[in-house]
């Protein structure tokens, strides 16, 4: 089980991915701000109910408890910033989410080598 000031934290950065303060997503679920607050806080962990509101708006309720720690490039890490956040997009998203973004990467790649092989044998 996840800590709530780690599940508050994902709570948090869901809600900032989502262009959202802490009174309009409070509103879309249903709940007062300060109780949006607390649960940010990791003061209070939401209902059954308030999660499916969650899951209404677009949270990946799964996402706000799962035990593995994000992805962050470092130092000496092999992943960039923008690999991490496309990583982050992916496991966020849907499962027709990442077969748009896995489609979209697939793309890039095939039209990257096409103009490649067109200058080559220009």
């Amino acid at each position: 089980m996840i800590s709530k000031s780690l599940f508050g934290n994902r709570l948090k950065e869901k809600r900032k991915f989502l262009g959202l303060t802490q009174a309009q997503a409070a509103e879309k679920a249903g709940i007062e701000r300060e109780t949006w607050g607390k649960y940010e806080r990791g003061v209070f962990m939401p209902s059954g109910d308030v999660l499916l509101s969650f899951l209404n708006m677009g949270i990946d309720v799964s996402s706000l408890f799962a035990a593995e720690k994000e992805i962050r490039p470092s130092e000496n890490s092999e992943i960039s910033k923008e690999e991490s956040e496309l990583l982050g997009y992916y496991r966020e998203a849907s499962d027709l989410g990442r077969a748009v973004i896995l489609s979209a990467a697939r793309g890039a790649e095939k039209k990257a080598a096409s103009s490649t092989d067109k200058v080559s044998n220009g």
